[in-house]
Formats: C-alpha cells, sequence, structure tokens
C-alpha cells in the first residue's frame, strides 16, 4: 500500500480517467447487445457490473480526495460539507438537466422506437411508461434528485438516470460516512457502518423490494463503502493489507449474490483495488496505469458522464430504425451489433465531447465561483446503469 499523502501533494489518479471510459464503454456496448438482439454473452452482458465499477470509483475518488484535502477542509467543518455538496451538484446537474429535457421531449418518439424494437426482440420489451410520463410530479421528482428513493420514479424516464439518482443519495450521505469510518480506516469501525447500513435496508426493505432497478441506496451502499475502504489503503490511512481487502472483497461480493455474477462482482472488485491501491510497479501495472491515463484514457474519463447520460437517445432511434428495415433483421447478429456500436458510439461521443465543453465545464466553473474559487473541482466518480 502506499504511504500517506502529504499536504499539497497532486491527489489526481490518473488511471480513473481511462476506467471511466472503459465502464461507459462497457455499459453502452451491453445496451447495444441488447437492443440489437445479439444473445446474451457473458462479462459484455454484464452491463451492472460496469455500473458497480462506477459506484466503487466514486466510493474510492469522494473518499480519496476527502483525505487529501482533509488539512484545509476539516471533516467536522460545515464548510466543509456545503463545498463538497455544491461541487458535486454543480457537477451532475448540468448535463442531466440538459438532457432530462431533452429525453422527455423526445420520450413518445423513443418509446415508439423502442416498442418496434421489443417487437422483433421480445426478450428486450421495457416498460413503455418511461418514456411517456411528462407529468410534472415525474418532473419535479426528477429535478430535485428525489426520484430514486421512490419506486413509482426511479425507472421513470428514457435516461439511464437510475443511477443519478442513487448517487445523489449517497452524495447527500458522504460526509456523515466519513464521519462515522473516521480518519484512519479501522476495520471494526468499517463494519459496524456496514452493519448500521444493512439495518437500515432490514428496515426499509418492503419499500426496497419495489424497486425496479436498485436505484435506492440502501440496496448498493456496500459498494459505495468498498471504494472507500480502498481509498484509505490507496492513502495508508490504517491497516487494510491486501489480505484484509481481499476478505472485504469476497465478503461483499457473497452479500451481493452467491453465484458467477457475484463472483464477477469480485474480480472487478479485486482488479479496480490493485489498481489503485497497490505499490506494486511490476511492468503489467505499470502498463496499465499508464494506459488508462494517457491523453486518450483522460478524454475517454472526461466524456464518459455525458456519453452515459446520452447514449440511449442515440442508440433507441438507431436500432429502432434499422429494425423495420428487412435487410438489417436478415444480418448475422454480429453484424447488427457492430452496426449498432458505431453509427450510436461515434454519434455519442461527438455530442458527449460538446456537452462536456459547453455544459459540464461551465457549471463546474460556476459552482466554483460560488465557492468563491477556495478548491479545485474533482472529476466526477459517478456513472449509471442500464435500461
Amino acid at each position: 500500500m502506499s504511504s500517506p499523502k502529504t499536504p499539497g501533494q497532486d491527489n489526481h489518479v490518473g488511471c480513473l480517467d481511462g476506467l471511466r471510459g472503459l465502464a461507459a464503454t462497457w455499459v453502452f456496448l451491453s445496451h447495444v447487445q441488447m437492443l440489437s438482439g445479439l444473445q446474451p454473452l457473458p462479462v459484455l452482458a454484464w452491463g451492472d457490473l460496469a455500473v458497480d465499477l462506477f459506484m466503487m470509483i466514486s466510493g474510492f475518488l469522494m473518499a480519496h480526495n476527502y483525505l487529501t484535502r482533509s488539512a484545509r477542509e476539516p471533516w467536522q467543518a460545515w464548510s466543509t460539507w456545503r463545498a463538497f455538496w455544491v461541487r458535486r451538484y454543480f457537477r451532475i446537474a448540468p448535463a442531466y438537466y440538459l438532457l432530462l429535457a431533452v429525453a422527455l421531449i423526445m420520450g413518445p418518439m423513443l418509446g415508439s422506437y423502442r416498442a418496434d424494437i421489443g417487437e422483433q426482440f421480445p426478450q428486450t420489451l421495457t416498460p413503455t411508461a418511461r418514456y411517456l410520463d411528462d407529468s410534472v410530479g415525474n418532473i419535479m421528482y426528477h429535478v430535485t434528485f428525489l426520484f430514486g428513493t421512490l419506486p413509482e420514479y426511479a425507472f421513470r424516464t428514457p435516461l439511464p438516470d437510475w443511477s443519478i439518482g442513487l448517487e445523489m443519495q449517497f452524495y447527500a450521505l458522504f460526509p456523515l460516512l466519513m464521519l462515522a469510518i473516521g480518519p484512519v480506516f479501522k476495520l471494526w469501525r468499517h463494519i459496524l457502518v456496514f452493519a448500521g447500513a444493512l439495518g437500515v435496508y432490514l428496515l426499509v426493505r418492503r419499500h426496497a423490494s419495489q424497486f425496479e432497478m436498485p436505484a435506492f441506496l440502501p440496496l448498493k451502499l456496500h459498494v459505495f463503502l468498498l471504494g472507500i475502504a480502498l481509498a484509505f489503503a490507496k492513502n495508508g490511512r490504517g491497516r487494510l493489507g491486501p489480505w484484509a481487502m481481499v476478505a472485504l472483497i469476497c465478503a461483499y461480493a457473497l452479500y451481493k449474490q452467491p453465484n458467477v455474477h457475484g463472483a464477477g462482482f469480485a474480480l472487478v472488485a479485486a482488479g479496480f483495488g490493485w489498481l489503485v491501491s497497490s505499490q506494486s510497479q511490476s511492468g503489467l501495472l505499470r502498463r496499465m496505469r499508464e494506459v488508462l491515463s494517457s491523453a486518450p484514457g483522460r478524454l475517454a474519463g472526461e466524456y464518459a458522464y455525458s456519453f452515459y447520460l446520452i447514449h440511449l437517445l442515440l442508440l433507441i432511434p438507431l436500432a429502432g430504425f434499422l429494425v423495420s428495415n428487412p435487410w438489417y433483421l436478415e444480418l448475422a447478429p454480429i453484424l447488427r451489433f457492430a452496426l449498432c456500436a458505431a453509427g450510436a458510439g461515434v454519434g455519442s461521443f461527438v455530442l458527449s465531447g460538446l456537452l462536456h465543453r459547453f455544459v459540464e465545464q461551465p457549471g463546474i466553473q460556476f459552482g466554483k465561483r460560488l465557492l468563491g474559487g477556495r478548491s479545485p473541482a474533482v472529476p466526477t466518480g459517478s456513472i449509471r446503469r442500464a435500461g
């Protein structure tokens, strides 16, 4: 594990840039596989694991920045909490609000295309109500980010935004979580925090069972907590050695699902922990970090949030248009997959670049101005899920 950071030392973990880009691509390809009628393939079809990776990145990145800023931003100070919430809101909200408006306007068209896809590939059918609900209640719950706490609204727009609501719930609770875990990692405190989270889940499990997607924080808090633990390991704050880290990952994997999918989660979590927390300078690990931190990796990380949000707004119309053509349906499934991936992928990448430059960055700068420019905005660790 790495040694503690000194005050003022660069707190950027470069490999997270490319990792966010890879996770966004994984979610995108899992949706392409589904909407092109390609039979589910192991790993590729598990887009939910990519979103779990985003949650671990989010937990890690929030805790990492909290730890490295603690000298100038004390955890107990209200100003620290306020700064954290302002940064996160203006990192997430501007692009989300814009695309939410676009998605609601496009909803009937997207619903029609989605029904056409479902007619050809019945196994992909999804509730049409998520494309047609432009009610005041649905809009207000999404604008306030409260939709993730209510099963009737958590999966109610054409965007894959149920995980945005989940992320905002995590941000709301995060300063309290860090106070509970403490400035030095101690396993018993982490277990107590998890036990408290589990207790809350047991109290609200009837409510939680009504969610079509796990948009309610008690369903996913353990994934964020794992990312937080790995941030303490990265910063040398406490004794979370390799074997303790492996044991923690396995425990959370069993809690998630004691099956092949849970094993996949364990592998993803172990790979992430090894990448961001290991002191090893082995050739393979060093090369992976260099590639993920390279200029293409940084670009992919910068665009990842907008790419995640926008891709279904392009993929659904493209796939819906193509299924109306007999020649497309006669293609081999892998060719349908490639055609959808190329068309929607290029368009989503270009538009996400524009969103990053003209919406995300101005939003970040506005948040900084509200805080008096005291601290740099941090890259998002968030990104979200399937649909």
